[in-house]
């Protein structure tokens, strides 16, 4: 039996387990690894995959060798590490290839104007300044300083951070805000794609731009998906009104049933922070539970709370971590 604690304690004993819906955890050469998700593959025989075909890959960089060695149709692997410097490995796995529907890229080359030619330059020259400045980006209103600082402690630079929010800030007039959906649809070049992610910032008031933002979660670059990931977390990091999300229901359904899985989690809290509506919740549920399952049964805490929270808003109900009676609401749904 495993007995593991939230991450910052100790981890008392570590062993396999093998149950529906309950996450397998294994103990690694960095600290512990849970495994999830998982249908015809079990964690040992996955574990020892990985170690054959790249034995000296970190665990938390397990995912490339998952989809691109071992058959998987998507995978994630997370690295936490608590306070005391201990560390805990997650790895999503997903089998069933039907399940995964990321978002074709565009084929054309958008007419920009200016200031999206620069913005569109300097994302492409910076990746991880376009993470950074997407983090933060939500939260400078009255903190331009705070906010600052830790997007150049995400090593941000500075310059270049300050052209990027800059640009972001002049693109913010009607024909902008028609124009982020056109170039996140019809675009092929990723840059461009970020940079109107980044954009996408300057029209929250607005559930459209919500939906895009989720969609980009789901482009074939995840460049863009990233930036659209930390502009959910800064967003979400803040009070938020309601939103209003059948709009973005096939989005929404790729991420359940398991199209970037590393994306997951952050949907998940994205979804409760807006008051998602329980009943279209439910619907999502109903449509693709295997995956929100697999979180809900995690030992890891972080990971199953997310899971967990969202059951709870939907629902209504409150089974704590209690993975077989979440089980057995799922099925109340499918058969009603």
């Amino acid at each position: 039996m495993a007995i593991l604690r939230s991450l910052g304690y100790m981890v008392v004993l570590l062993a396999v387990t093998r149950s529906n819906g309950v996450g397998q955890v294994l103990p690694g050469p960095q600290g512990p690894v849970e495994f999830i998700g998982l249908e015809q593959w079990n964690a040992q025989e996955l574990y020892d995959a990985i170690r054959e075909v790249d034995p000296d890959r970190p665990f938390n960089a397990c995912a490339v060798v998952m989809r691109r060695e071992l058959g998987f149709a998507d995978a994630a692997s997370v690295l936490y590490t608590g306070y005391r410097g201990d560390r805990y490995t997650v790895v999503v796995g997903v089998e069933d290839s039907s399940r995964v529907q990321y978002l074709p890229s565009g084929s054309e080359t958008v007419v920009l104007p200016a200031t999206w030619e620069n913005l569109k330059g300097v994302v492409g020259g910076d990746v991880r300044t376009l993470q950074a400045a997407a983090r933060f980006l939500a939260t400078r209103g009255g903190f331009l300083s705070f906010a600052r600082r830790r997007a150049i402690g995400m090593g941000a630079d500075p310059e270049t951070l300050d052209q990027l929010w800059d640009l972001v800030d002049r693109a913010d007039g009607d024909d902008d805000r028609r124009r982020v959906h056109d170039v996140l649809a019809r675009d092929s070049a990723w840059s461009a794609r970020a940079a109107a992610t980044l954009v996408l910032g300057n029209f929250m008031d607005d559930d459209t731009s919500w939906h895009a933002l989720v969609g980009a979660l789901i482009d074939s670059d995840g460049k863009v998906a990233g930036a659209a990931a930390n502009m959910l977390r800064g967003l979400t990091s803040r009070k938020t009104d309601r939103v209003e999300w059948s709009g973005a229901s096939s989005h929404l359904s790729a991420l359940f049933g398991g199209t970037r899985p590393s994306m997951f989690r952050i949907i998940l809290q994205v979804l409760v922070a807006t008051d998602i509506d329980p009943a279209f919740g439910q619907q999502l549920v109903r449509e693709n539970p295997a995956l929100l399952l697999a979180y809900a049964g995690a030992q890891h805490e972080p990971t199953q709370e997310s899971a967990i929270a969202f059951l709870r808003a939907v629902s209504g109900e409150d089974h704590g971590t209690d993975v077989e009676a979440w089980r057995a609401w799922v099925g109340g749904l499918e058969v009603g």
